[in-house]
């Protein structure tokens, strides 16, 4: 397995709590200047039930930077909008671009040049075929190189800095997530499925569950935090 390939200069990580986020919050906690990274509250995979996952998704989130001592940005967050009345919600991927130039555009505020998206091609299912897994793969990777050449010329006219918005796991199999999530020790309790009256939070249990490794961390490493720093 390659090893993702994580940035030495601080960056916007986008974050769902789940164990992709978790992973790559764990890498961003082992940088010599982590102080400067944030993480950006975010939901990128449905837009129901948001009522309900929004604040379980927010403790999660609060629980995994107080334990990696990374900071969380609480006036933006890239949670799908409510539609307005008698009107169809945005599609999926309508919500995905608005989240990634909401990130992009706070990251060139913020003086970092590297959003970090924590999306995979893969589901909890893991049964996606290869032509499927490619198409999604390339999607992911369109939608970011162009919502960050966006946000990039809309902040030159500010004197902002050039952002380029990173996919570093969107092709790992649930496998080799698991593999990383174990070498790493990352704090898998903390993640927002362990809540599993949560929807979809089950089959996301059951996902890592089956991986032998993410199985005994779930078995053996219970986590309890206090709310984290925010900013």
């Amino acid at each position: 397995m390659q090893i993702p390939r994580f940035p030495n200069d601080p960056c916007l990580l986008i974050t769902d709590a789940g164990l992709g986020s978790l992973v790559l919050s764990a890498m961003a906690a082992e940088q010599k200047n982590k102080d400067a990274t944030r993480l950006y509250p975010a939901w990128w995979t449905s837009q129901t039930d948001m009522d309900l996952r929004i604040p379980a998704i927010d403790r999660a989130i609060d629980m995994q930077a107080d334990l990696l001592s990374l900071q969380v940005i609480r006036d933006h967050a890239g949670y799908p909008e409510e539609p307005l009345p008698r009107s169809k919600p945005a599609s999926l991927g309508t919500h995905q671009t608005r989240m990634l130039l909401d990130a992009a555009t706070l990251a060139i505020q913020l003086g970092l040049k590297r959003v970090l998206w924590p999306i995979r091609a893969i589901g909890p299912d893991d049964d996606a075929n290869p032509a499927e897994l490619i198409d999604h793969i390339a999607i992911a990777i369109d939608r970011t190189l162009l919502t960050a050449r966006l946000a990039t010329l809309d902040a030159q006219d500010q004197g902002g800095v050039e952002v380029t918005i990173e996919t570093p796991i969107v092709d790992l199999t649930n496998h080799e997530l698991s593999d990383l999530a174990a070498d790493l020790n990352v704090p898998i309790n903390s993640c927002w499925w362990t809540n599993q009256n949560l929807p979809d939070a089950q089959d996301h249990f059951n996902c890592w569950d089956h991986e032998p490794t993410t199985a005994s961390m779930l078995e053996h490493r219970p986590q309890s935090a206090s709310p984290a720093t925010r900013s």
